[in-house]
């Protein structure tokens, strides 16, 4: 019988860290592919970590914490039937954690979250569809496909300049989601759907989708990918909706 070979999978070039990091904007099949080929992720890591801790920097030298802090507190039943005594009690430890809290953020904020996402989308893959993922090709692509958070603290840094003191909203710097545009008056529900209505995030799992397919491409579809990812986020904002209206 005359048998035929099967050529071994053509290797990814080499992409060096700053290439992967403008890949992903540019060409992200390609530069997925090579990251699931040779997994790296501490250029993407420190740029989103120096990136977010200016902002929190920056952030904390135009908040007003404590009246933004009680102004959310007001909306508190319980809050609201306080002494003016006890509400200051209540407040001072919250004004405090967050005001040293925002020069953290990038630091612990950022990698926490992407360890998360990363855990979450490496179950999922093998899962679901048997992608044979190792989770450092996930933990790689996961911190790749969340660059699109580095152009929204860039954005950040240059609008939080122009903004006097005060007249921040730390959820909506860059008002990019649904619920930077919704009266503070719309329903909870509505409100928790616009916040998860944002740009940089959508856009992030697109990344996500696009980077795990490009792993493992014959066992996991372009399509079957971007199911995945979403069915899993449609399932988190479903749940924060129906939180929010409880």
């Amino acid at each position: 019988m005359a048998t035929t070979s099967v050529s071994a999978p053509k290797a990814q070039p080499r992409i060096h860290p700053f290439g992967r990091i403008i890949g992903i904007f540019t060409r992200p099949k390609q530069t997925f592919a090579s990251i699931a080929e040779r997994p790296s992720w501490v250029a993407p890591m420190l740029l989103m970590v120096v990136l977010g801790t200016a902002v929190g920097a920056l952030l904390n030298t135009k908040m007003n914490w404590g009246d933004y802090i009680r102004h959310k507190a007001e909306e508190n039943v319980r809050f609201s039937q306080m002494s003016e005594e006890q509400k200051v009690q209540a407040l001072a430890g919250q004004v405090k954690f967050w005001t040293n809290f925002s020069y953290a953020v990038g630091i612990v904020a950022v990698p926490l979250s992407t360890l998360i996402f990363s855990l979450i989308y490496f179950g999922a893959f093998n899962l679901f569809r048997g992608a044979g993922v190792r989770y450092s090709q996930a933990f790689a692509i996961t911190t790749h496909a969340f660059l699109p958070t580095a152009i929204s603290s860039i954005l950040a840094l240059i609008i939080l300049p122009l903004k006097s003191y005060g007249d921040v909203d730390p959820e909506n710097v860059v008002a990019t989601s649904l619920k930077a545009y919704l009266p503070e008056s719309a329903l909870k529900p509505l409100l928790a759907l616009g916040s998860s209505l944002e740009l940089f995030f959508i856009w992030c799992l697109v990344l996500v989708a696009i980077g795990f397919s490009a792993a493992n491409p014959r066992k996991v579809k372009l399509g079957a990918s971007f199911g995945i990812v979403f069915g899993l986020w449609a399932v988190w904002v479903l749940a924060k909706v129906a939180w929010a209206a409880l």
